[in-house]
């Protein structure tokens, strides 16, 4: 133990006890200000500046990204997404098949109106999805799997009643695979 430490031990208390005036603490108080370390201040103000600076390029990165999603091109329902793709196949060929079906039976000009009025919807549903504001998107894509649910169910009633009425109607090749 060296001395400074011995002699604090001994007078203790009489440290405890004695308050220094505040004439010390002025003149401390006025030490200090004039020996504070003016690099510090300079560096403490350079990397403000720099933290505000990574701030703005993040936020005006963070916004252009989200521009540009926001005002991504998006025509139809596999532009969506990967399920919406594979929904919308399925659709195009159900509608393809009872197109096709239709045509075996030489009556596939009755709904060409109807599918074309439905084809018109659906391209009107499209463009407005394009332009949809965000929130917007899931009523517009709801709408457009309607249409083809709708195309399918007027194809597959047509061909119900034209099976209905002239069953004999039906194309040689399908005869034969039946028979």
């Amino acid at each position: 133990m060296d001395n400074l430490e011995k002699f604090i031990r001994e007078n203790r208390a009489g440290f405890d006890a004695h308050v220094p005036s505040l004439d010390v603490w002025a003149n401390l108080d006025r030490h200090l200000e004039r020996q504070q370390p003016k690099g510090r201040v300079v560096l403490m103000r350079r990397l403000r500046a720099a933290a505000a600076v990574l701030l703005l390029l993040t936020a005006g990165g963070m916004g252009g990204a989200y521009l540009v999603n926001s005002n991504r091109a998006v025509g139809t329902l596999a532009d969506v997404s990967p399920e919406h793709a594979e929904m919308e196949r399925y659709f195009r060929s159900q509608v393809e098949e009872k197109l096709t079906k239709l045509a075996s039976y030489n009556q596939d000009g009755i709904v060409k109106a109807d599918i074309q009025e439905l084809d018109q919807t659906y391209n009107q549903l499209k463009k407005e999805l394009e332009n949809a504001p965000a929130g917007a998107e899931e009523r517009i894509i709801q709408a457009m799997i309607e249409t083809y649910q709708t195309k399918i169910n007027i194809l597959q009633q047509v061909i119900e009643k034209v099976e209905k009425v002239n069953p004999t109607s039906i194309n040689t090749a399908e005869n034969e695979v039946s028979l």
